[in-house]
């Protein structure tokens, strides 16, 4: 019988690491972020408290861990569906149709997000690290709005796409936000067809420089 292989120290560190972010993923589903122990986390996942923070320099800095493995599963699955899509009008509301089902499949993670995002008010350098991974939906957005406007045969002023993305991603968690509250008065179309709206604007009887005055000046 073969021997088994002893893993190198990187392994076991990546190994441990891996375990306490599933662990992390459980307790905060469960008690939300402010109410989620590193105890409770170190103990479920079969570690010492001197694990995780070996691991993670706080209970703040694990939750981003986790939170940028969200991102990255988010943004595959986004862009299959973006390179599916035959328009931009397609892909947006393929990309807004997901987001709200995915609120709607996943109660827990909305409210554990306002609940992060009002932590890193308080913690400047959190703050900027999530603003920072945030940016990668405004930048997929406005991405969007350039492709809509170069198909149209519109030139956008300068900034005025990355503002639109701004728009586009608050406007996806202002309407996950009232979901929470009324999850069937906010119905999951609802993303979708404001954003088909917002590109078939661009083709509008309103001439390209009107756009560009209204996009730069909001």
């Amino acid at each position: 019988m073969a021997q088994r292989r002893r893993l190198t120290r990187d392994e076991k560190k990546a190994q441990t690491r891996g375990r306490l972010l599933r662990s992390a993923n459980e307790v905060f589903a469960a008690r939300g972020f402010f109410a989620a122990s590193v105890d409770e986390i170190a103990e479920r996942a079969g570690f010492s408290m001197g694990a995780v923070y070996s691991n993670f320099d706080s209970k703040g800095d694990l939750f981003l861990a986790l939170f940028e493995e969200h991102i990255a599963r988010q943004m595959r699955d986004y862009l299959d569906l973006f390179a599916a899509a035959e328009t931009v009008e397609d892909q947006s509301r393929a990309g807004a149709d997901r987001w709200m089902r995915y609120v709607r499949e996943h109660p827990e993670f909305f409210p554990l997000f306002l609940e992060f995002v009002a932590y890193t008010a308080r913690e400047p350098e959190l703050r900027k690290v999530l603003a920072d991974r945030l940016a990668v939906f405004h930048e997929a957005f406005a991405d969007m709005v350039r492709m809509g406007a170069a198909d149209r045969g519109i030139e956008l002023s300068p900034g005025a796409a990355d503002q639109l993305g701004i728009v586009i991603n608050a406007l996806g968690n202002g309407l996950a936000l009232a979901k929470l509250a009324d999850p069937d008065g906010v119905p999951d179309e609802l993303f979708g067809s404001i954003l088909a709206l917002i590109f078939r604007a661009l083709t509008g009887p309103v001439q390209p420089e009107a756009h560009e005055s209204a996009l730069t000046d909001a």
